[in-house]
């Protein structure tokens, strides 16, 4: 009786054990598929370094410069490609930061401007909202939401984003849980100027079918 009594507690720390360590391992994985860590980089790198091959002058808008991805980024977003380029709209002058990149999906999910550009002193004056662009091969829509700087009262910043699994990007509210291993991510930046013509907006409609070739 002795022996059979302290045997069931044995087994009971036992399967309490196996089951903490099985759950362990689960949540290793399920956190693993969502940052994106069990991919492989075979193809990837070819892939990303299509993005190079996006036009330097696109309709009004010209190429000013052109750069790396800052080294804490890379570290950050563990991009397989990426593009980070300054165009200027050859009539008005009026210049846009433009950024595409491409790995995975966890990185590049969850670093959204109202997050980043919140930390280093603009203040968000808007709810985000859809913008919607129509090309002859797709329909695209992006986030768009405004930044004033240095306790402006009016916004001066507006900042355009979204995320593509290869296909049309998609103003998404959670892509991390997108069952794809990775993602593009489309970001760029420009003056608000109170014109009839938002510059952010204008850049899209000329770029868009130029990217949507190169996102596969």
């Amino acid at each position: 009786m002795t022996d059979s009594n302290q045997s069931h507690p044995i087994q009971s720390r036992r399967v309490i054990v196996a089951s903490l360590l099985a759950l362990t391992l689960l949540s290793g994985v399920v956190h693993g598929y969502l940052d994106g860590r069990w991919t492989t980089q075979t193809s990837r790198s070819d892939q990303g370094a299509l993005l190079n091959q996006l036009p330097t002058t696109i309709g009004p808008w010209k190429m000013l410069d052109e750069q790396d991805l800052p080294e804490s980024a890379q570290r950050l977003l563990r991009c397989y490609g990426s593009v980070v380029r300054v165009y200027q709209h050859t009539e008005t002058g009026v210049m846009i930061n433009f950024a595409v990149m491409y790995g995975p999906r966890g990185p590049i999910a969850v670093h959204t401007p109202e997050v980043c550009y919140s930390s280093v002193g603009t203040k968000q004056t808007r709810p985000r909202r859809m913008e919607t662009f129509e090309t002859k091969e797709d329909r695209h829509q992006v986030w768009s939401v405004e930044f004033s700087r240095d306790d402006e009262p009016e916004a001066s910043l507006a900042v355009y984003y979204g995320w593509s699994d290869g296909g049309a990007f998609v103003a998404a509210d959670s892509p991390r849980f997108w069952l794809t291993d990775d993602l593009y991510k489309i970001q760029l930046a420009g003056p608000v100027t109170g014109s009839a013509i938002d510059p952010c907006h204008s850049f899209l409609e000329a770029f868009l079918p130029h990217l949507e070739k190169l996102v596969q």
